[in-house]
């Protein structure tokens, strides 16, 4: 796997060569070595269900033109299907939670604790869709047009598992250290870096995603209300998620680190020597509270 990256003007870029090379992020199957600190003191963990739940997917009608050709995409590739599938290989559910992608009027996709029900949005790729295009310029028109679709793909997968997490969070009561958003954005990374090599693939195009949302920020004004949002910055989650993806494997990864002799390299020393120690904790902190409800 060769990977490059660089950054030029201010703009962060990912290109990445095939074929991928698969990435254990949890060290060995789902469940393994999990020991450690199962939950918080105080706490009671939720025993896994006798009977078992899972992702069940609908696809509502879109309000507009725009709406119904991401509908249209969405369900002939059979997306949210998928999902529903890989979490089920992954992650003991305890009841059925309705997994809608529906027009919500924002680009969003959201956990609704109240419904208990996780809502993708189609405008959420309506947004992606021309910033994921603009980052691409190598190939041929088609080759271009089926990697934007695998991208789409791939985000759509990064955002339902996001909400997952904190569905899950809800669900079984489990322990969470700090951001609730940053610790659904690790289990994210975890389920699909740890994944086959397609899974690997929607990792990247997260990694992607994140460079074109912080490329798009860089290019006007960042509103001070920004700040205040629950999430990180879209220039964090980039870095975060390349961080993780190279604590993983710093071998396998090292093309991504910046230095004297690799000066395109777009993940600063600095951050690199931490982000195996990052990588340790987030499968400390992960793998423990789901211990209960991981298949091996």
């Amino acid at each position: 796997m060769v990977v490059v990256g660089w950054r030029s003007g201010g703009r962060l870029r990912w290109v990445v060569a095939v074929p991928f090379v698969l990435v254990g992020l949890l060290g060995g199957p789902v469940g393994a070595g999990a020991a450690v600190g199962a939950s918080a003191p105080g706490r009671q963990v939720v025993e896994p269900p006798a009977e078992e739940g899972v992702l069940a997917p609908t696809y509502e009608a879109g309000l507009t033109s725009a709406d119904q050709q991401v509908q249209s995409f969405l369900a002939q590739n059979q997306v949210l299907e998928d999902i529903s599938a890989y979490a089920a290989e992954r992650i003991v559910l305890p009841q059925d939670i309705p997994l809608r992608a529906a027009s919500c009027g924002e680009a969003n996709a959201f956990w609704d604790p109240r419904a208990q029900e996780i809502t993708f949005c189609y405008e959420y790729l309506e947004a992606l869709q021309p910033l994921l295009a603009g980052e691409q310029t190598e190939g041929t028109a088609q080759e271009r047009a089926a990697e934007l679709d695998q991208d789409l793909i791939g985000v759509t997968n990064e955002a339902v598992l996001h909400e997952l997490g904190h569905a899950l969070v809800n669900l079984y009561d489990l322990p969470v250290f700090g951001k609730e958003e940053d610790a659904a954005d690790q289990l994210s990374a975890l389920l699909l870096a740890s994944g086959d090599e397609r899974h690997v693939g929607y990792a990247l195009s997260t990694i992607k995603s994140y460079a074109a949302l912080a490329n798009a920020a860089a290019n006007g004004d960042q509103p001070l209300k920004d700040y205040s949002d629950e999430h990180s910055l879209d220039a964090q989650r980039f870095f975060n998620w390349v961080c993780w993806l190279y604590g993983s494997d710093p071998a396998q990864y090292a093309p991504v680190v910046e230095s004297d002799r690799n000066p395109e390299g777009i993940l600063p020393p600095e951050r690199a020597a931490q982000c195996p120690g990052e990588y340790t904790q987030m499968e400390k902190s992960w793998s423990p509270a789901l211990k209960p409800y991981l298949r091996t």
